[in-house]
């Protein structure tokens, strides 16, 4: 077999950068979170944990990649 037709999976998670809606400061908050994670600054929730995908509560602006 051909080493140029498997296909090497590519994962489905990433880190994002999230800006808190109180104060504004940006955090990189992980795409799978299992436990809620809070501003540093300002305690606020950002990310909180859902089945698969975390459900953001502030505003993505992009990978942090």
């Amino acid at each position: 077999m051909k080493r140029a037709h498997i296909w090497i999976p590519k994962p489905g998670s990433k880190f994002n950068k999230v800006q808190c809606k109180e104060c504004g400061e940006e955090s990189v908050v992980y795409s799978h979170v299992s436990s809620t994670v809070t501003c540093k600054a300002c305690g606020n929730v950002l990310a909180e944990p859902t089945g698969s995908i975390s459900k953001p509560n502030g505003k993505i602006l992009g990978s942090a990649d």
